[in-house]
């Protein structure tokens, strides 16, 4: 086993010794999921815990507007052709949820919910969602940086559609990784932590990524944006003077990448330093 999925499996394995009562909504979900399946979370409840929703009372509230909110929208697609019920949901999903602007930071899906504004992770999770109690079959699709989902119509065409843009978007070619409904949730870990990282908080941050990796340890640009961060983080308390902190940092981060240059460079400068 190399050395990042020895570090997942270890964190997988400290989340699930935790009795489930003291269990976080975060790792009652990661327990659910350790299989690839979601058994006791509904998909849209998965796609609010990423979120950052850690409350039952709230999840529940979400969970009951959302419903009612989907029921709406299904009765208004419920009859003709698959082709046609994809786009009369896709429709009806800007008429009356992603009735704001497109922010490339609103992964939120509560934003979509409350005020209308989304980005291409979250209004996927919505027109996913849509589909499949519609009975639509979707492929999820994951480029770099990018998410959309993939239909085959009754004659066999296939063609990708973007939940956050026009119809008139789609695509009959497309690149990336298909991922399962699993995956897609750790890509709210993701962005989250990638966010975190921005701002310099750099503990929160590396924990939703290290969160994403667990519900996609396939995910290269998670797996990346660790190894950076974990040098971001040790070179600030290089910067003051706090050698012994930043030791652990880097030889986590050369665990998970061995050859990352900057690290390399960063513990021979930590050596140095606390020879002197």
């Amino acid at each position: 086993m190399s050395g990042w999925k020895c570090a997942l499996a270890m964190t997988a394995a400290l989340l699930a010794a935790a009795p489930l009562s003291a269990q976080t909504l975060t790792r009652r979900l990661l327990e659910d999921a350790r299989d690839g399946r979601l058994v006791n979370f509904e998909f849209f409840a998965a796609a609010l815990i990423a979120s950052g929703v850690e409350d039952e009372c709230e999840l529940a509230g979400w969970l009951d507007l959302f419903t009612e909110r989907r029921a709406e929208l299904l009765s208004a697609s419920s009859e003709g052709p698959a082709s046609e019920r994809s786009q009369a949901l896709h429709v009806a999903l800007h008429e009356t949820i992603l009735t704001g602007a497109y922010s490339i930071s609103a992964s939120d899906v509560r934003l979509a919910l409350a005020d209308g504004n989304f980005n291409c992770l979250s209004s996927l999770a919505i027109y996913f969602d849509l589909c499949r109690a519609a009975g639509l079959k979707m492929k999820i699709c994951l480029e770099r940086g990018h998410v959309f989902v993939i239909s085959t119509d009754e004659e066999g065409t296939t063609k990708s559609i973007e939940p956050g843009a026009g119809w008139e978007s789609r695509r009959s070619t497309h690149r990336g990784r298909h991922i399962t409904p699993v995956e897609l949730i750790g890509k709210f870990y993701y962005n989250r932590g990638v966010q975190a990282l921005m701002n310099s908080q750099f503990a929160v941050g590396l924990d939703l990524l290290q969160t994403s990796l667990l519900f996609d340890p396939a995910d290269r640009d998670a797996r990346a944006n660790l190894v950076a961060g974990l040098n971001n983080w040790a070179a600030e308390h290089c910067r003051a003077r706090r050698y012994g902190e930043a030791m652990p940092l880097v030889e986590q981060g050369l665990l998970l990448d061995p050859f990352f240059a900057p690290l390399i460079a960063n513990e021979r400068l930590i050596r140095s330093r606390l020879a002197d």
